[in-house]
């Protein structure tokens, strides 16, 4: 009887996997992870119905070692660890490198407690190294990442109980798979909803993607405020009399960084750039995207120029610090700014602009001093 569920609930996890292939379209996903449900099935079937001095013993043992190399495979594209994680990327290709051995020995091979014994330790091996992706990426998937992790913690610790070995000792007994099965069955069904939750999230994300391209005022690259929301809410600003500063920031040198790391690493550091600067502003301000590579930021009131200058200097070493891309970390902007405040420096939009960039010029022709320059600092010193 716990035989018959164990296998009926790794048939359902079959038909599970090939749900979400018609679902997310990703057979090369989830096609491993079907074949994981088939060989786990496959494999613990011939345990329990194969007496271990059968010739056709072995074939349960490779059923098994073919599951554990299916796991792998199908928990590299989970977890995108050829992009997000290359080098336990190459690790995970010598583990599997290492089951297909295992594979081809388990078929020509009867010493069942030998391929058992090293079935489990690169069951193990590849559990722990997995998990470890999968922690790597936490921040990129966090939902994928924390399941696969509670998988892995409870294969950990059912190939650990199991005896999976003495199978090939003495005759099997019913239920003496049972941790291992039980394992394996859970992982499995985590496995199902990690990948849920990475087509969840893809979706999503491909949905707010639409909704930025089609939002007026809003630069798709990045999430900032586009050139029209910008003068939008500038021009709102000056018509209600408020008091605001304008901070313009421009990154010198860019084209390099599209020319090292090609479009998507030049998107991605643009794309990270723009939310440190959401990060050092308050609810009522703006960042917005100006050029292909110059922001600017409005800032409600009238702060002290004290404050001004300490949050020049943060936005410049933020935008200093690496951005982490596909498992790489790409150097960040440097960045120059050019600081007007209204009314003091302009009481148009227009004549704010053009005074942020006179202070923005002069920045970046001095070659010493502060990577920022005030307006009216400029003034007095012409």
């Amino acid at each position: 009887m716990q035989t018959g569920m164990s296998l009926g609930l790794l048939a359902g996890l079959m038909v599970c996997g090939l749900v979400l292939l018609l679902v997310s379209g990703n057979a090369r996903m989830h096609g491993w992870y079907v074949l994981a449900c088939g060989f786990a099935l496959a494999g613990f079937a011939g345990l329990d119905r194969i007496a271990p001095g059968s010739s056709l013993a072995h074939w349960a043992a490779s059923a098994l070692t073919l599951w554990a190399a299916c796991r792998v495979a199908f928990a590299r594209q989970l977890l995108r660890l050829n992009r997000l994680a290359p080098r336990l990327d190459r690790i995970a290709l010598g583990l599997l490198a290492a089951l297909a051995v295992a594979t081809i020995h388990a078929a020509i091979d009867t010493r069942l407690p030998w391929i058992l014994r090293v079935l489990q330790a690169l069951v193990a091996a590849s559990t722990v190294l997995l998990a470890v992706g999968a922690l790597t990426v936490r921040r990129r998937m966090p939902w994928p990442a924390l399941l696969f992790c509670v998988g892995a913690v409870l294969m950990l610790a059912g190939v650990s109980a199991a005896h999976l070995p003495a199978w090939g000792a003495q005759p099997w007994t019913p239920g003496h798979a049972s941790l291992a099965q039980a394992a394996v069955i859970a992982e499995l069904a985590l496995l199902a909803l990690a990948a849920a939750a990475r087509i969840r999230d893809e979706r999503a994300l491909e949905a707010r993607a639409q909704a930025l391209m089609a939002a007026p005022g809003i630069d798709a690259l990045t999430g900032a405020a586009s050139e029209a929301g910008f003068e939008l809410r500038g021009e709102e600003w000056l018509r209600e009399g408020r008091s605001f500063s304008l901070m313009l920031i421009g990154l010198n040198g860019f084209d390099a960084v599209y020319e090292r790391h090609g479009q998507a690493g030049g998107d991605a550091v643009l794309a990270a750039i723009a939310q440190r600067l959401r990060e050092q502003v308050r609810a009522d301000d703006m960042v917005a995207r100006l050029g292909p590579d110059s922001f600017a930021i409005l800032l409600v009131g009238m702060p002290p120029r004290q404050k001004l200058a300490e949050m020049a200097i943060r936005i410049e070493t933020a935008g200093a610090r690496p951005v982490a891309h596909e498992g790489r970390l790409l150097a960040g902007g440097e960045i120059s700014m050019g600081i007007a405040c209204h009314p003091g420096d302009g009481d148009t939009l227009a004549g704010l602009l053009e005074a942020a960039e006179r202070a923005l010029a002069h920045c970046n022709r001095q070659r010493m001093g502060p990577a920022y320059v005030f307006a009216n600092e400029l003034g007095r010193a012409s």
